[in-house]
């Protein structure tokens, strides 16, 4: 029997039911500039055709591992379990991934022994279109971690060996935030950071958990803050200001405006600092003109 292959990186995309989506996230990440890569898809008990159209692109790099649908927590931990690079990279089924991000990615960390996780900053496409800047620095990306996660989950890659060694899975106890939940975790472990590059391309519609699931996944995001704040021994940012900053109640527009201006401020004074000057000046804008369009 030959030996099984250890590739540098293994990417792993949990996949449920990503028909007309699956082949072009695929071959987005495949056909980067690094070779050294598994794909490895873990497939929630699909019921449509996704897996056909991946078996058609024919790469020998795909590997498949199916599991009675579970949900996406479950699919993840299993992708730990069965990932073999030295890296772990992310992908989603209805996204795309940009041309050099591993390559970039893989640079940043070897240079940086003590990292664990590296991200970039991401481009929205579909019903919704912008960059998103991610927080740069170690500094940076804790000072966010108050007020929300530092990573674009699914554009990161990580040091899997520091996943192993201490045990670290995401926690099906946070449903809909399990990455911001997972990150603030790892980040006991090394130093984080963020590419100043657009390396993944967000696709945006009606049908994500987002949308389908906000309740939930707004209550889990504030139980993610609020246990960040008590594990690292620093005072909380209220639910309040972080609601305000994160989902603005509807408003007319100069109330939107005032409001969430109120909540950059209170967020500011209660965790000084530039990460979260500039994510507060963010939201007020984005609020703004989300009020304006509505």
């Amino acid at each position: 029997m030959a030996p099984t292959r250890i590739p540098l990186i293994t990417i792993l995309m949990p996949v449920y039911n990503a028909a007309g989506y699956i082949a072009d996230a695929a071959r987005s990440v495949m056909a980067g500039d690094h070779i050294d890569l598994e794909l490895l898809v873990v497939d929630d008990g699909s019921t449509d055709a996704g897996m056909d159209e991946l078996a058609a692109l024919g790469d020998p790099r795909i590997r498949v591992v199916r599991q009675p649908n579970s949900g996406l927590i479950a699919a993840l931990n299993t992708g730990l379990d069965e990932a073999r690079g030295a890296y772990l990279a992310r992908m989603d089924a209805d996204d795309l991934s940009v041309p050099g991000r591993l390559t970039a990615q893989v640079r940043w960390l070897e240079e940086r022994p003590t990292a664990v996780v590296c991200g970039t900053d991401y481009e929205m496409f579909g019903t919704m279109t912008g960059r998103v800047r991610m927080p740069r620095g170690d500094r940076a990306c804790r000072e966010r971690l108050l007020l929300a996660s530092c990573h674009c989950g699914a554009s990161v890659m990580m040091r899997r060996k520091v996943l192993a060694r201490n045990g670290l899975r995401f926690d099906p106890k946070y449903p809909h935030a399990e990455d911001y939940e997972f990150f603030s975790r790892l980040a006991e472990h090394g130093e984080l950071g963020n590419l100043p590059m657009v390396g993944y391309r967000y696709r945006t519609h009606s049908a994500q958990v987002s949308a389908r699931h906000a309740e939930i996944q707004r209550a889990t995001h504030l139980r993610v803050a609020a246990a960040y704040a008590e594990r690292t021994g620093r005072r909380p940012v209220s639910e309040a200001t972080i609601r305000q900053l994160m989902w603005p109640a509807p408003a007319p527009v100069i109330r939107t405006t005032m409001s969430t201006a109120a909540a950059a401020a209170a967020a500011l004074r209660r965790r000084p600092g530039m990460e979260t000057a500039r994510f507060g000046g963010r939201r007020v804008v984005e609020a703004t003109l989300n009020a304006v369009k509505d």
